[in-house]
């Protein structure tokens, strides 16, 4: 299911959308929790770019394994295993924390209101929520960067 689309690994595909849709989905709902004026307009882009975020990355960790399959049977010779055990480690990782980003996201989105509408729950859980979204945030962004730089290292070894 997670092997090819039109031909093409779909892990070459969806990486990219991972590696560009992640950060920038990340930097969303950071100015989100931060910036309360923003909100109103920030709340569907950032609800779009959480999901999208944890879709892509559940998606790219579970094609990864399927070409990962793939190379162990086609190009085992020509493939640095511990590199791609590396690789496949920071990818599981990086999938985990862009799920639990896109449901602290989600979390946020519905609780912390706009100043003009008043949360229910008060300032401590806005300040509890926001702060959990923030570090979900950087930790998707720091293990994106760290998972693809390991999967580029596998492509790119002894190419140099």
């Amino acid at each position: 299911m997670f092997d090819y689309i039109f031909g093409l690994p779909m892990h070459a595909l969806v990486i990219h959308a991972v590696v560009v849709l992640v950060p920038l989905s990340a930097l969303c709902a950071i100015a989100y929790v931060v910036r309360p004026g923003w909100r109103r307009l920030l709340r569907w882009p950032t609800a779009a770019g959480a999901v999208i975020s944890g879709v892509s990355a559940f998606v790219a960790a579970e094609s990864g394994e399927a070409l990962q399959r793939r190379v162990a049977r086609v190009r085992a010779s020509t493939t640095d295993f511990d590199l791609l055990r590396n690789h496949t480690e920071w990818g599981d990782r990086a999938k985990l924390i862009c799920l639990a980003f896109m449901v602290l996201t989600l979390l946020a989105l519905w609780f912390v209101r706009p100043p003009e509408e008043e949360s229910p729950q008060g300032h401590a859980f806005d300040v509890l929520i926001g702060t959990l979204v923030v570090l979900s945030a950087v930790a998707a962004i720091i293990t994106v960067v760290l998972a693809g730089h390991a999967g580029s290292l596998v492509v790119w070894n002894g190419l140099a």
